[in-house]
């Protein structure tokens, strides 16, 4: 039987009374709702997905020092969503059924988008992603844990997509051999930022990894307020925040777009998001990084893309799906993303060099 849910918010705020309850956002990893008090005050509660993070407190210890450390960056300038502890002093409450709680406020007057309307979103994107950089610079990744090990390892992904393939356990790979192939015939390219990193080349930075435009509160005036949904914030390359927040912000059409002749690279969005996220990281990022940072985005696409193509290839286990060709068809659109993007690598990477001069 399932805790109602005004209890759980007992164990944080015994004090308080609710007067509503709803469904809030639509996110697919958590379930989460928008809670309101009797004295105006709104929350966040939210149910942790224990299928996707296995280590729940280790989770949490990652977020609690991750708000610690940016509210202790810009106090009066940073305005991030409180998380609650429990009367017991814990930032979660663990119920009989087995299920993990946390609450955070809810930030009055704030807004999300799920698209990038416009280049005035994509710059302010990028000042919140960057920002967020800018605040980790002196941060030692070796103080937080891996929430989801191997997220964007590409090696990592290309091996279980092998796997896939070998095991071919839904009988798929006969229709799929000529993508099987364009996956295989760009593996050393893709390796080339983690090589880079192994090499010592690329320092390994503390990076948010779900760098989406609903990650991104903002304001009345579509002014950004601060970077939400820490659970994969974790070691990485920071060329993972920028790739990402490019493949999903900068793209002409949604990520499963059917019709192909729609998916392209926005060079007007990727010039947008990369001036406001190099204003704040300017001072900091090395020239290595600077130099792959017009190649990021095809290399978060072809990750993403092969996690579709092997999700697909494994009976559809992982991803959502709608329909029976769903990842498949997410795959197709993810790949003309991906070249569109080789088409205009030239143009991305001159974007970035003049971006970088005129602020040097």
């Amino acid at each position: 039987m399932s805790v109602p849910l005004d209890f759980i918010f007992s164990q944080f705020h015994p004090n308080l009374k609710l007067i509503s309850i709803e469904a809030f956002g639509n996110g697919h990893i958590h379930v989460t709702y928008k809670l309101s008090t009797q004295n105006e005050a709104s929350f966040i509660l939210q149910k942790i997905n224990r299928v996707v993070f296995s280590n729940i407190p280790v989770l949490q210890s990652n977020i609690e020092k991750v708000i610690d450390h940016m509210n202790g960056q810009h106090p009066n300038v940073i305005n991030m969503p409180k998380i609650f502890k429990t009367k017991a002093g814990k930032s979660y409450f663990l119920d009989n059924d087995g299920d993990y709680w946390r609450l955070f406020s809810f930030i009055p007057g704030s807004i999300t988008y799920d698209r990038v309307l416009d280049a005035g979103l994509a710059y302010e994107a990028g000042k919140a992603y960057g920002t967020f950089q800018e605040m980790f610079r002196d941060f030692s990744p070796t103080l937080l844990h891996e929430t989801l090990p191997n997220f964007h390892h590409i090696d990592n992904r290309l091996q279980l997509f092998e796997i896939s393939v070998l095991n071919n356990p839904m009988n798929r790979v006969e229709e799929v051999k000529n993508e099987i192939e364009f996956v295989r015939s760009r593996v050393r390219r893709m390796q080339r930022i983690m090589l880079k990193g192994q090499a010592g080349l690329i320092p390994l930075r503390i990076t948010h990894n779900d760098t989406k435009i609903n990650n991104v509160l903002f304001d009345k005036d579509d002014k950004a307020i601060c970077v939400i949904d820490l659970d994969t914030v974790m070691p990485g390359y920071i060329h993972y925040d920028f790739g990402d927040a490019i493949r999903t912000g900068a793209a002409s059409a949604d990520e499963d777009e059917i019709d192909l002749s729609k998916m392209c690279i926005d060079l007007k969005l990727f010039e947008a998001y990369s001036r406001g996220f190099l204003e704040q990281t300017i001072d900091f990022v090395s020239q290595e990084e600077m130099d792959e940072l017009y190649f990021a985005p095809q290399l978060l696409t072809f990750i993403i893309a092969l996690r579709f193509l092997t999700d697909y290839l494994n009976g559809d286990a992982y991803f959502k799906v709608d329909h029976e060709n769903h990842n498949l068809q997410r795959w197709y659109a993810q790949k003309q993303l991906l070249l569109s993007m080789v088409a205009h690598e030239v143009e991305m990477q001159q974007i970035i060099q003049q971006i970088d001069k005129q602020l040097k």
